[in-house]
């Protein structure tokens, strides 16, 4: 008896671990087909430029404001940090280099990402989840039309092409914010900044910056549809399936950075 006891534990550990792979394995395998699916449903004619379109101006454009927010302050704090660690060696003129890598390649792909992205997702998810806890996605597919190439296919492309957009745009915002902080708390002029900002830049760089905002922009466009589109009936499916939502992509983007970073920036 005491032997079972002692297993008992032991047991139910691998079983819960072995669940949780379970899970995981079978959420991948389901991302891999809907991507695949609209990869190869997606560009047969009529393409639905007008989808997409329109989901590039409710995706792109109305996530503007909070993408500048979220950059200048971005820009602004971690100037401000470089410049109070470089004040104490005499060297807070290489201000501008010290943060243009660390902004362009990482820190505002990766906030844009994380907040407006989950932004957009979430969106997604809970439109999609609408549409199949009332059963719209059902009578889509009984009119005879694809619901993958309607309703996912124009979402995955303008999340794909939005996020870049933002990150670049955000890219402009953050310097701003770090040549204020360095021109008014540092003393360093702001064309200073500016230029040393611009000459610590290769063009590699500004590609691993965009090669990652395609990427996250990719994992959004994909996590709110598969979110969505797996939203189980019920009352408090749909915000069950949105809180998902933001848990998943976040870590989806964070490990796709970690990967996408080791690609690049190789030891």
């Amino acid at each position: 008896m005491s032997e079972e006891r002692r297993e008992g534990p032991l047991r139910r550990a691998v079983i819960s671990v072995g669940a949780g792979l379970d899970v995981l394995v079978l959420w991948i395998g389901g991302l891999a087909l809907m991507f695949w699916a609209a990869m190869t449903r997606g560009p047969r004619r009529p393409i639905g430029m007008h989808d997409i379109t329109d989901q590039m101006l409710r995706l792109g454009i109305r996530s503007l404001p909070l993408a500048g927010l979220m950059c200048v302050f971005v820009g602004m704090i971690l100037a401000w940090q470089f410049g109070d660690a470089l004040k104490d060696f005499g060297a807070v003129a290489a201000l501008g280099n010290v943060t243009s890598l660390a902004l362009v390649q990482e820190l505002v792909p990766v906030i844009v990402a994380v907040t407006v992205g989950t932004k957009m997702a979430t969106g997604m998810t809970a439109e999609l989840g609408s549409m199949k806890v009332t059963e719209q996605i059902d009578a889509i597919a009984a009119l005879g039309a694809d619901p993958i190439k309607k309703l996912v296919w124009p979402r995955l492309v303008a999340a794909t092409l939005a996020m870049p957009l933002l990150v670049a745009v955000g890219n402009i915002i953050a310097m701003l914010g770090g040549m204020a902080i360095s021109d008014w708390v540092f003393d360093v002029p702001a064309d200073y900044f500016y230029g040393s900002y611009i000459d610590e830049l290769e063009p590699l760089d500004y590609i691993t910056s965009t090669v990652k905002a395609g990427v996250f922009g990719m994992l959004t466009g994909l996590v709110g549809c598969y979110e969505g589109f797996n939203t189980k009936f019920g009352t408090e499916a749909v915000g069950q399936s949105t809180t998902q939502t933001v848990a998943t992509l976040s870590i989806a983007v964070l490990v796709a950075d970690f990967a996408l970073t080791a690609m690049f920036i190789p030891v």
